[in-house]
């Protein structure tokens, strides 16, 4: 029997040996029973693992415990191969599990959240990944207190020297070693992969940042031009951006995918619009598009890179929840949704419902917040009808889920 010493129990009493992992759950932590029955979460915990386990929340009904020793390994685990992975670091909390088993689980945990809490038995596809190193193209950094760029312990706030972060695009992992940064300071890195253009921004009055190279362009208004789909897009450093290109390109595929409609469709609404990064590439340039959007940076990005298209192109700040279609205006044929964690929720859903589109597109990045929302939308009468996993952040337990989403009463196929 292999025996993996994780660390020292603080209190024997609260100490439970023979822990099987039955499964992940949402949130990432591994699901087993105790002795008396009751459901234990533990976080690193593996499908297969036999675990030595200390209690640190017991309940009535369940407990959550943190990982003492593993008795038996799971052969799904693997050694993480990055040294701040090894020395602490929270960012890729599931690096000890195996790359090929992760998108199963994560489709696992979305089938079962759906049938939890939304009360539907769907299985999802199992769709594409990014690639395992390298694919970040934007980081937030915090400084450790011996200066150095680094990244916080899991469950801490402690900072972890990054040393070269096998995540982050080439550019910036060489970046992150050799900058120096005032400790506590948190510090966002994005860099182009399409033309190498780099923008960093942090809070001047909690510190400074020394070793960046001249050509960094710092600040919230300061931007950089990156291409997915074959569009290139002004991504200022003050807007949001997915993981990397690699995401974005397998997001765009998936919502054009699940959505033929937008070949045809007069008008369409890119709600949480961002940068107008569906609106640019998956809406034809002859549709009428609503990017209805909170961030005035965001938006800003969003009037140039929609520029050019013959269709008309209306930019609203506004919450997606509190949107409602101009009077006299077309019906959206397509809403496209890509909401933050909370997901859509009853505003976003009361919205969608108000619009009457045929098909829904939603992009969702929490498996609990899109059941939630499955369950709202099939309420009001919208019928999930196919839904894919993707793994934009390999190495954790996030998961990002697209999903089709049908009015039944239209004719929409």
């Amino acid at each position: 029997m292999l025996t993996y010493v994780v660390g020292m129990p603080d209190d024997p009493s609260q100490q439970h040996s023979n822990v099987a992992i039955e499964r992940v759950v949402a949130g990432g932590e591994g699901l087993g029973r105790l002795s008396d029955g009751r459901v234990v979460f533990v976080k690193g915990g593996i499908p297969g693992d036999v675990v030595t386990i200390d209690l640190v929340d017991e309940r009535r009904d369940w407990a959550r415990g943190t990982l003492s020793n593993i008795q038996t390994a799971s052969p799904q685990r693997g050694e993480p191969t990055c040294p701040a992975r090894r020395s602490g670091c929270g960012g890729c909390d599931w690096a000890e599990i195996l790359p090929e088993y992760q998108l199963g689980f994560k489709a696992e945990i979305v089938t079962e959240a759906l049938r939890r809490t939304a009360r539907i038995d769907h299985e999802p596809r199992i769709g594409s990944a990014v690639s395992r190193n390298g694919y970040r193209s934007g980081v937030r950094v915090v400084g450790t207190s011996s200066h150095q760029a680094g990244f916080r312990r899991s469950a801490e706030d402690v900072g972890i020297p990054a040393g070269r972060c096998e995540i982050a695009v080439p550019v910036l992992a060489e970046m992150i070693e050799s900058i120096a940064v005032d400790p506590g300071l948190e510090v966002t890195l994005r860099a182009s992969v399409a033309t190498g253009e780099i923008t960093a921004r942090w809070d001047d009055r909690f510190g400074a940042v020394d070793g960046l190279p001249s050509s960094v362009n710092i600040g919230s208004a300061a931007s950089l031009i990156e291409r997915v789909a074959g569009v290139d897009f002004v991504v200022s450093a003050g807007s949001f951006f997915q993981s990397g290109p690699q995401a974005a390109d397998l997001l765009v595929d998936a919502v054009s995918r699940h959505a033929p409609e937008l070949s045809t469709a007069r008008a369409v609404v890119d709600a949480y619009g961002g940068i107008g990064l569906f609106a640019a590439t998956v809406v034809s340039s002859e549709t009428d598009v609503w990017v209805v959007e909170t961030s005035r940076s965001a938006l800003s990005d969003a009037r140039i890179n929609l520029d050019g298209r013959e269709g008309r192109s209306e930019l609203v700040r506004s919450e997606f929840g509190r949107w409602r279609p101009p009077k006299g205006d077309l019906r959206p044929d397509v809403i496209i949704a890509d909401p933050a964690r909370t997901g859509l929720g009853r505003p976003g859903v009361a919205a969608v419902v108000r619009a009457r589109p045929g098909v829904l597109v939603l992009v969702s990045c929490d498996p609990v917040s899109f059941a939630r929302d499955a369950a709202l939308l099939e309420k009001e009468g919208f019928r999930l009808e196919q839904c894919e996993v993707l793994d934009l952040f390999p190495g954790t337990h996030h998961v990002e889920v697209v999903s089709r989403f049908v009015n039944a009463g239209t004719l929409a196929r």
